[in-house]
């Protein structure tokens, strides 16, 4: 019986559990097209720490647009993203010129090949437009636009995940402001087209300050957070139902405990501990026997690359809350070099993300909410007093 967890990033599981009504409102920007729809509603931003399952829902979204009829263009906000969905419209545009035929699948397979699209398929890109960028980016998504219109498709939803940079100069960020300003004209001629961006609550908060970055600002906001200890029972449970699959109580709430709330993480321990056990029945004794793996495994992958992610002030923040829990705002901002007055805007980004959650029993501490980030910040020693303010805040029990 095949495993019933799926835990690669971006990979949909196969019980989407908790994300229906999510997934609806993300539905209204890839079908909400024509000069009827606001401009807000064809923009989405998903925003959420690592793990929390950003491109999940851009993978199931983009299939559902597919499924409509909808031709998707998706690209990751890596460096140079620009010129792959450039690229990508040049080409499409040439080949719709050639060939009146082209299905939505091949259109779909066509995008692929440029980095871009739903993965499945690559063709070879032919020496025509798309090498020499014959039209300005705003240029080649507007004809393409009009291309898929004619042929009577809806329109076309552009999906960009992991919009990610750190300071003002980054090439990322220069991408970002031409794309928004294509889209802005694109969204002012009326032509059917519709985006879904996701990316770390950071960025997405340094993007929106940018004055030239405007569909940020006006879009539908949708912050994924982690799901509560019952909740990761259910999500655990309803997987394992689908699968046939049973489990003892005991092995459930220890894998939602360890999980902390985490989709990737659930996801993980889930996985792990099925291939452990006999595909039967899964114990609390195979959680147990893989724990250290996943811990392992969770700490470095996940609570590890958000870390470093993190500017080395708010590293700095992060280490001495780990290794003081009971650091005072006086003592933090001394350790910072700045006034106790001047901590908010040191630590706001941290709060915001959920990185950081004040613990309303104590006026002023913070405790580190990210899964696994103070376990790594203090490389996994273990800190008395800490394990308390963790529960009573989060509600997942310190097994």
């Amino acid at each position: 019986m095949p495993n019933p967890f799926t835990p690669g990033f971006g990979t949909p599981p196969k019980v989407l559990w908790g994300r229906e009504d999510t997934l609806r409102q993300i539905d209204r920007t890839s079908t909400a097209f024509g000069s009827s729809s606001p401009a807000h509603s064809r923009a989405t931003i998903i925003t959420g720490n690592r793990g929390i399952g950003k491109t999940t829902l851009l993978t199931a979204t983009a299939r559902r647009a597919e499924a409509l009829g909808i031709p998707v263009l998706r690209a990751g906000a890596k460096k140079g993203f620009l010129n792959d969905i450039h690229y990508a419209a040049d080409w499409l545009v040439d080949e719709l010129d050639r060939k009146p035929t082209l299905t939505l699948s091949e259109i779909n397979l066509g995008l692929t090949a440029f980095g871009v699209g739903i993965p499945g398929g690559k063709l070879t890109r032919r020496s025509r437009a798309a090498d020499g960028h014959t039209r300005p980016f705003r240029a080649s998504l507007q004809t393409l636009v009009e291309r898929l219109v004619k042929r009577g498709m809806p329109g076309l939803l552009i999906v960009i995940d992991e919009l990610n940079f750190k300071h003002a100069r980054d090439l990322t960020l220069e991408h970002i402001v031409t794309f928004s300003g294509a889209y802005q004209s694109l969204i002012e001629d009326q032509l059917p087209v519709g985006v879904v961006v996701s990316g770390l609550p950071i960025p997405i908060e340094r993007a929106r300050r940018n004055e030239h970055i405007t569909f940020l600002r006006r879009a539908d906001e949708i912050t994924l957070a982690e799901f509560t200890y019952r909740e990761s029972r259910q999500v655990i449970r309803a997987t394992l139902t689908a699968a046939d699959v049973s489990a003892g109580e005991d092995a459930v709430d220890l894998m939602a405990a360890l999980s902390l709330g985490n989709s990737y993480m659930i996801q993980e321990i889930g996985y792990l501990a099925y291939e452990q056990s006999d595909t039967l029945r899964m114990t609390r004794d195979d959680v147990e026997a893989v724990r250290a793996a996943f811990l392992m495994k969770v700490i470095n992958s996940v609570a590890g690359v958000a870390y470093d992610e993190l500017t080395a002030k708010q590293q700095l923040i992060i280490r001495n809350i780990a290794e003081q829990p009971e650091i005072t705002p006086r003592e933090l901002a001394a350790v910072l070099g700045t006034k106790e007055t001047g901590l908010p805007a040191y630590r706001k980004d941290l709060v915001d993300s959920g990185i950081l959650i004040a613990d309303p029993s104590v006026r002023g501490r913070f405790i580190i909410g990210f899964p696994y980030m103070r376990e790594y910040a203090l490389g996994l020693a273990e800190e008395q007093g800490v394990e308390g303010a963790y529960e009573r805040v989060t509600g997942f029990p310190k097994l």
